[in-house]
Formats: C-alpha cells, sequence, structure tokens
C-alpha cells in the first residue's frame, strides 16, 4: 500500500470491498497505515510548499472507513447470505465525505463531486447526513482548514 501513488492507494482500498476478488488489509495493519497518512498530511499542512491535501484527506477517510468496516465485519460476522461485499464500500464512501467536510468545509459541491465520481446517487440521504453532521461537529473544535490558512 505504501508505494502505490496516491490514486492507486484510494482504489486498492476501495477495490478490496468490491468483491472476493480485491485486496484487503487487517484492521490494525490499516491502522498503521492511517497514522502514516496523518503524519504525511500534518506535514503537507506545515510546510510551505503546496502539495495538496485534498487526496490526502480522501485516503485518510477510506482508512478510516476500512477500518470501521472491518469491526463491524468481525463483530456481526458477514451476512448470513454470503452477501458481505454488497453493501460493504458505502461506509467508506460516507467516511471520506465526513472526513472532507470536517477540515475543508465543503458541503453540498462535496456531496455532488463524491456521487458524479462514484456513480452512486442511491447513497445521496447518508452522504448529506455525514457531511452535514461532520461540519457541525468540526464547527465546535476548530476554523477550517482553509480559512486558518489564509
Amino acid at each position: 500500500m505504501f508505494f502505490n501513488e496516491e490514486l492507486g492507494a484510494i482504489r486498492a482500498i476501495l477495490s478490496g470491498y468490491e468483491g472476493p476478488g480485491g485486496i484487503t488489509l487487517p484492521w490494525d495493519q490499516m491502522a498503521i497505515y492511517l497514522l502514516v497518512w496523518y503524519m504525511f498530511t500534518i506535514t503537507t499542512y506545515g510546510v510551505s510548499v503546496p502539495a495538496g491535501l485534498f487526496l490526502p484527506g480522501i485516503i485518510i477517510g477510506c482508512a478510516v472507513g476500512s477500518i470501521y468496516e472491518d469491526l463491524v465485519h468481525a463483530m456481526t460476522r458477514g451476512d448470513e447470505d454470503g452477501d458481505e461485499y454488497s453493501y460493504a464500500v458505502i461506509p467508506i464512501l460516507l467516511a471520506v465525505g465526513a472526513m472532507l467536510s470536517s477540515y475543508c468545509r465543503m458541503t453540498y459541491s462535496l456531496v455532488v463531486v463524491m456521487l458524479e465520481t462514484t456513480s452512486a446517487v442511491n447513497i445521496f440521504a447518508p452522504m448529506i447526513i455525514s457531511v452535514m453532521v461532520s461540519r457541525a461537529v468540526a464547527n465546535l473544535f476548530t476554523p477550517s482548514l482553509y480559512a486558518r490558512a489564509i
């Protein structure tokens, strides 16, 4: 995972939950991956070189959603009918939207971008709820990352 480019890492995380042929990491290894990317993102924001924050935010959201999905799967022991991959990518997409909304404070435009890139119009209501809740919670604690940078 560490040797992939940013887009390749996002594809690798999402493809592991789309079917039995995908590659997934255990939740503890994904937690290490999350912590490393979190440190990369903090370093990227701390230096005065514009290196981008959008894709690292997507990767961190994918990692959080993947950890959540693995823990829920471990607690519920999967679906009884064997169709455990059908909706597994939805919590990852919701975590990506919540992560981006929490530090960028993007709302409707973020939901539109996420729904257009994933072609998953059926998750509009959960996506808008997760984006709005994460923005409201983030507003209680800190200003926006971009407002702070200005």
